[in-house]
């Protein structure tokens, strides 16, 4: 009977001890994991902080993806009001992809589906107007819009993105320019890789884009737009600056009032989308 106890005590022992030990172990690992997930989050959040307060620009609006329209028109919630609003983005054009009547423009649905695919709804984005009228007569936002970058780890111009794939030209009907010269840089590297609509010569041309010099495989008309000495494109000329929203070059500095005026040789003016002044010339 002595022997039968002593043998329940120490089985009762060794449950005892086994409780103990996964109750106790249990506890640290849900208490490990906890605090890496805690410290992992408040990391995230303060590297997004972070590239929040140092790279987006001053005074720009928060607001939240709500539908990609086409490559260079999206619609977006304002953070403060919840308004849906179109924005119309400033400085480029893409081919057209949603004109009604229109057939699809070579490399528009190209420009779509890439905006689309780095746009997602509810994505956060940035808001940066330019001087002047923030919206246009259709009411439309009139802005540059950023992006976070995952692969940069972090926020870009979605205007200078479009236009650094060769998804978008420089184009502009608007006197905001403040990224002007940003873009062109970007647009010429795009031009000189040939990149989606800089591959056919003739299709991007300084009102929009040619569909028939696409579809008849290219003409030399980009090319002697750019690069024309036999018709003497370096000669000096002088483009409207500052807000002007004109769109032409002249052949003195104070032309017609002329304030802010630009000197670059005639071959640049055409590159960057100015035409030569009737009067002038």
């Amino acid at each position: 009977m002595k022997l039968l106890n002593t043998k329940k005590f120490k089985s009762l022992l060794v449950v005892g001890t086994l409780s103990l030990s996964l109750f106790f172990g249990g506890c640290s690992s849900n208490t490990v994991i906890s605090g890496t997930i805690s410290n992992t989050n408040q990391e995230t959040n303060d590297n997004y902080n972070a590239l929040n307060n140092s790279t987006l620009p001053k005074d720009s609006e928060e607001a939240s993806v709500e539908r990609v329209v086409d490559g260079d028109t999206v619609k977006v919630k304002l953070k403060g009001s919840g308004e849906i609003v179109t924005l119309r983005l400033l400085l480029i054009d893409t081919p057209e992809s949603v004109k009604p009547g229109v057939d699809p423009q070579p490399y528009s649905m190209d420009a779509s589906n890439f905006a689309k695919e780095l746009l997602q709804e509810g994505d956060k984005v940035y808001l940066e107007y330019d001087d002047g009228d923030k919206t246009d007569k259709y009411d439309r936002h009139l802005c540059y819009l950023w992006y976070y970058s995952k692969d940069d780890n972090e926020w870009k111009m979605f205007n200078e993105t479009m236009v650094e794939k060769g998804l978008a030209r420089v184009g502009y009907i608007y006197s905001q320019r403040r990224h002007l010269d940003r873009l062109y840089d970007v647009q010429d590297k795009a031009k000189s890789k040939k990149l989606n609509i800089w591959s056919v010569s003739g299709y991007v041309t300084d009102k929009g884009f040619d569909v028939d010099a696409y579809n008849n495989g290219g003409t030399t008309q980009y090319t002697s737009n750019i690069n024309t000495p036999q018709n003497n494109s370096n000669q000096t000329v002088y483009a409207n600056g500052g807000n002007s929203s004109s769109n032409k070059y002249h052949s003195s500095s104070n032309a017609h009032g002329m304030k802010g005026s630009i000197k670059m040789t005639e071959s640049q003016a055409k590159s960057k989308g100015y035409e030569s002044c009737k009067i002038c010339y």
